[in-house]
């Protein structure tokens, strides 16, 4: 299940704040796929920790870099992939290291926005099976 929160937390108004876009966060797994400098191909899945209309904020592993190119597939729980979700591309604005792994904030390079786009929920997966 995807559970959707606002921010209730005003951001303060100052020139570090550049933020546009209302956040709202989330709790939703995905899948990322990126091909590195080798063409090496890297999945790891992860949890969406917060989305704006254009973009989201994720924590992995591995570091990503400003610039690289990734698709982002959502996930039901228990499941490796929707058989209809698919991916979509972002750009990696930003990553900054936080303990042993990387946040990272990514925007959507296209399609529709990402406040309009349809998240489905955990049980709607055509092979939603129990364990």
């Amino acid at each position: 299940m995807v559970t959707l929160f606002k921010r209730e937390v005003p951001l303060p108004e100052s020139p570090e704040n550049r933020r546009r876009e209302e956040r709202l966060l989330v709790n939703l797994p995905v899948e990322l796929t990126r091909i590195d400098p080798d063409g090496n191909v890297l999945i790891e899945q992860t949890t969406i920790e917060d989305v704006t209309s254009i973009g989201c904020r994720f924590t992995t592993q591995v570091e990503f870099h400003r610039g690289d190119i990734i698709s982002i597939r959502p996930l039901a729980s228990g499941q490796k992939s929707l058989a209809k979700g698919e991916p979509q591309s972002f750009e990696v604005m930003w990553a900054s290291k936080l303990g042993g792994r990387w946040t990272t904030g990514a925007k959507k390079l296209e399609g529709e926005k990402l406040a309009s786009a349809k998240i489905p929920p955990a049980n709607d997966s055509p092979s939603n099976t129990s364990k």
